[in-house]
């Protein structure tokens, strides 16, 4: 018993005395705002320790420290707020000149911009709306795009339909600070007065309304996109467009309307029943390329659920990618749409 006192003893006055030189590498992250530091058990959790401040050299965060024994340590942008995501890291250092690579996801605090354009142009529809643009965190070149109608509801209850927003800002802050899907940019399009007129190519004589469909896209395609491109870096190669209700029924067309633009599309509980169905003959005689994101809530009309399942097996004659959900507890409202977002943006970035 003696015996092992001493030598536990001896361990531990022998790694207090002695240090071993230590490298610390970030090669993940790109250079972002905020200095880079580490925080831990070495320094009693001192959160902007200059003494442990990372350099950004070649491209990556390097940091040589002396150190010795069990650490617990995390990376920090100056405050335990801009800590990095997931748990507190343990590394053992019992030798000299030891290389600790690190992978971080993200910090909790980086968050997404939106940008917004007022009184956006549209020469095809000789009418104005308003652009949001979610810019996410780790901004870098050759992002991926959605283009979504209704834009309004997607990010601000203020602006949203009957006071409930999508929040498609916060969902995406957290999927990309994990790491579960890449940085993406999302282009939020409010709809106008004419919105039934818009999202449908065809006209129906019951709602009074459709038929400029066909200019909606035009204007997506020929005047928004490019703007976007110009000013934003954008993956010309990952283009998609998605939205709900009538936003699933144009979105749909839109992905067949032009193969070489958009590489898939978010149908969310789409209008299939407008114009009498003339999707269906428009898919059949035009099939889409790509991935289609198409859901559906079991709680809404049972002719939703039923054109639904329609198109699905319609879609499954074709060279198409389609995940289809049936929601259990869904109805037609922004709230459900929103709580499947996160699902739906996993499965269309990363499957």
């Amino acid at each position: 018993m003696k015996k092992l006192f001493f030598l536990v003893l001896t361990l531990s006055i022998t790694t207090s005395i002695f240090s071993y030189t230590v490298y610390f590498e970030i090669e993940n992250l790109e250079k972002v705002e905020n200095d880079i530091f580490l925080a831990g058990s070495f320094n009693s959790w001192k959160y902007g320790d200059p003494n442990f401040k990372f350099e950004f050299k070649n491209g990556k965060y390097i940091l040589k420290t002396d150190l010795s024994g069990v650490i617990k340590f995390t990376v920090n942008r100056g405050s335990k707020e801009k800590s990095e995501i997931g748990s507190v890291r343990i590394a053992r250092i019992f030798k000299d000149n030891i290389k600790i690579k690190l992978f971080v996801k993200g910090f909790s605090d980086m968050k997404g911009k939106l940008i917004k354009y007022e009184n956006f142009y549209s020469p095809q529809l000789k009418n104005f709306r308003d652009i949001i643009v979610y810019i996410p965190p780790k901004y870098k070149e050759n992002l991926p795009v959605i283009y979504m109608h209704d834009g309004q509801n997607l990010f601000d209850k203020k602006t949203s339909f009957i006071g409930i927003e999508w929040k498609i800002d916060e969902t995406l802050d957290e999927l990309i600070n994990k790491g579960e899907i890449e940085p993406i940019i999302v282009v939020g399009i409010y709809n106008t007065e004419d919105r039934l007129y818009e999202y449908s190519p065809w006209y129906d004589e019951k709602f009074k309304a459709g038929g400029k469909g066909d200019s909606y896209i035009k204007f997506i395609v020929e005047t928004l996109k490019p703007f976007i491109d110009n000013n934003f870096k954008t993956n010309k190669e990952k283009i998609f467009i998605g939205g709900s209700s009538m936003g699933g029924l144009i979105s749909l067309y839109a992905l067949a309307k032009y193969p070489e633009i958009f590489s898939g599309a978010i149908v969310m509980s789409p209008s299939l029943f407008f114009a009498n169905g003339k999707i269906f003959e428009y898919i059949k005689d035009n099939p889409p390329k790509g991935k289609i994101y198409m859901d559906v809530g079991k709680l809404e009309d049972k002719e939703m659920v039923i054109l639904a399942n329609k198109m699905k097996e319609l879609l499954n004659d074709f060279s198409v990618k389609i995940y289809f959900r049936i929601d259990e507890d869904g109805k037609h409202n922004e709230y459900f749409w929103g709580k499947r977002f996160k699902d739906v943006i996993k499965k269309i970035l990363n499957d």
